[in-house]
């Protein structure tokens, strides 16, 4: 019994020691961004265990189809807060633009003969096209408060997503999978309340709740009292320099984005091109089209002088219509997106593509929001300074363009009813924010009139008697 008793215990203490390992099994980056070609360093940390043998996988060439590996380094010993490590360096870049995802690396700990594998955290790289990142300026944001760091959860939604087969999804109605779901984020948000009130001491249900409810790109900075604060990290980060639950301090820096500057400038500083041609055409043409306007009219009146004084000249009307609403072109290219079905054979990036530019288009024509050259966060928050757009229509959006963002740059498989909330709530965001119909008619009924005369010379009425 003695005998039995004793291996159960080191059993279990043998689990507690593999369970321990698995915890602090570390995957990270020495950025989380970089430019095409740019090497960084991937680190993998294991805590060092007595007896026991640990084997890092040996990589040839890559770790995956967009990862190249340029040196494989040799382990070393750390130390960190009493805990000693056993480190391993790979220095990596990508020459894939867009996000990267570094899925969880394999490590074996060889114990008494016996191999168990463990898993270490997943990471995330973004890799953006070649600029003259030193001419780009950079905005740090600090924070204005102390406390802790928590990002939103956006309501759990890709969580509750994995915890449901799809075997379960296409078996079960539409309400019953509503109630899984629910139950599903019950319980995850209870788990998260516990685990943020441990860590930061806030107890207000309603900030909480607010925090699981908020994107993915929010930070929050809370205490006992609450939500002190919160920021956007936009699409054009740089580096986050805090992570979840972090302890920070007034002032100190939170992450850093690129501040673009405006076209004209960055365009002084590089050769003339045909792009900056059709880029400064289609400004001017937008800007000063009335002038542009009364150009013709008045080379159309030095025409009709010159002409009026070497024969008769015959007046026609030359009407120049005004532009489509913007609606009606969106609307139009939606129903052939509609009609072109490319979904249902298998393109799904090119179909969310087209939906996105569709939208993107529509918004700058409607607002003067220059969407396309805007990342959706930037979109949002342009749209929600204006009083005429809705919280439902900036949802509605936010679900067309979020999603075409993970299916273009994340390789996100969507859903066949994915892609249909998609076409739905594009329809619906351009008939909730069209222009007012009556409006439009009156739009319709001002044609520009230019009396444009002909010369009759006398070539031109000697044809006309012989016929």
């Amino acid at each position: 019994m003695k005998a039995s008793r004793f291996f159960q215990i080191l059993f279990f203490l043998l689990i507690g020691l593999i369970s321990q390992a698995q915890q602090n099994i570390k995957l990270y980056l020495s950025k989380d961004s970089i430019i095409v070609g740019e090497q960084i360093q991937l680190k993998i940390k294991v805590p060092k265990l007595a007896n026991k043998q640990i084997i890092f996988p040996a990589f040839k060439d890559t770790i995956n189809s967009n990862i190249e590996i340029i040196a494989d380094k040799k382990e070393l010993e750390t130390e960190e807060n009493g805990i000693k490590f056993i480190e391993k360096t790979y220095l990596i870049t990508s020459f894939d633009t867009g996000i990267v995802k570094i899925n969880p690396i394999i490590i074996k700990i060889v114990n008494n003969g016996d191999t168990n594998n463990f898993e270490t955290n997943e990471a995330i790289l973004k890799v953006k096209p070649f600029v003259l990142i030193d001419t780009i300026p950079r905005d740090t944001i600090y924070a204005n408060r102390a406390g802790y760091i928590v990002f939103g959860k956006n309501g759990f939604k890709k969580e509750i997503e994995q915890y449901i087969p799809d075997s379960l999804k296409q078996s079960l109605p539409a309400d019953s999978l509503q109630k899984i779901s629910e139950k599903i984020k019950e319980q995850l948000v209870n788990v998260f309340s516990s685990q943020l009130t441990q860590n930061t001491g806030i107890i207000n249900q309603n900030d909480i709740l607010k925090i699981v409810e908020a994107s993915e790109l929010k930070m929050f900075i809370v205490d006992r009292e609450g939500i002190l604060e919160e920021h956007t990290v936009p699409g054009s980060v740089d580096t986050v320099f805090v992570k979840e639950f972090d302890r920070v301090i007034q002032n100190q820096p939170l992450f850093t984005v690129f501040r673009i500057k405006d076209i004209e400038e960055n365009l002084l500083n590089t050769p003339f091109n045909f792009k900056e041609f059709q880029y400064y055409l289609k400004k001017y043409l937008k800007q000063y089209w009335w002038i542009i306007l009364l150009i013709i009219i008045a080379i159309v009146g030095i025409v009709y002088l010159i002409k009026k004084q070497s024969g008769k000249i015959k007046t026609q009307i030359l009407r120049i219509k005004p532009e489509e609403p913007a609606h009606i072109i969106a609307l139009r290219k939606l129903e052939e997106i509609r009609k072109e079905k490319l979904w249902a054979k298998g393109q799904i990036k090119e179909y969310h593509t087209m939906l996105s530019d569709t939208i993107r288009e529509y918004i700058d024509k409607r607002f003067g929001i220059n969407s396309p050259e805007m990342t959706t966060t930037e979109t949002l928050e342009a749209l929600e300074k204006l009083k005429s757009i809705s919280s439902d229509n900036i949802l509605i959006l936010k679900q067309i363009l979020e999603l075409a963002d993970a299916v273009k740059f994340a390789k996100y498989q969507a859903m066949q009813h994915e892609n249909d909330l998609s076409l739905d709530n594009a329809f619906n965001f351009v008939n909730n924010t069209k222009e007012i119909e009556e409006i439009s008619e009156n739009i319709k009924k001002l044609e520009a009139e230019i009396e444009v005369e002909i010369n009759e010379t006398k070539e031109t009425k000697d044809n006309k008697e012989n016929e």
